[in-house]
């Protein structure tokens, strides 16, 4: 019977660390990585946003909410992680919370997250936490941000 229960178990824990939905959380978490690497030589700060520009799609849309306009298009996004680059080393990000759920076609998913931004220094850090919505797609056996959204806590 013990036997049983830890195969059970060994086998519920396998299928938890490798399903989709475990490996999509493991992707997020790798571009929470990146962006905490960060670089801050010249030359390297191209080539740092065209590595995070890897996890979004062609036509990726991000929506930052209320008086932002929506930012279009992989290239656009590369554009701005290059500009925002310096100035985002002070900061660190934390991705919690994270829910995912597999579409039926198993080849998309949505994310539910907690984005919390963690600036250093100063003697105490503080955090600016935003919930997230991201909807995923999976081509080349690659899952990719197709759409970003800030979620309204309070409206």
């Amino acid at each position: 019977l013990l036997v049983l229960a830890l195969l059970a178990g060994g086998a519920f824990a396998w299928t938890r660390w490798h399903g989709e939905p475990a490996v999509v959380a493991r992707a997020l978490d790798a571009l929470a990585d990146e962006v905490n690497a960060g670089t801050t030589d010249g030359s390297g700060l191209a080539a740092r946003a065209a590595q995070l520009s890897q996890y979004f799609t062609d036509d990726v849309v991000i929506d930052l909410g209320p008086g932002t306009a929506e930012v279009r298009g992989r290239a656009t996004v590369l554009d701005m992680l290059s500009r925002l680059q310096p100035r985002t080393s002070a900061f660190h990000l934390r991705l919690t919370d994270t829910g995912v759920t597999l579409g039926p076609d198993q080849r998309s998913a949505d994310a539910v997250l907690t984005a919390e931004f963690i600036r250093r220094g100063g003697g105490e850090d503080s955090i600016d936490a935003r919930e997230l919505s991201i909807q995923l797609t999976k081509a080349d056996g690659t899952w990719r941000i197709r759409h970003l959204a800030v979620v309204e806590a309070f409206r």
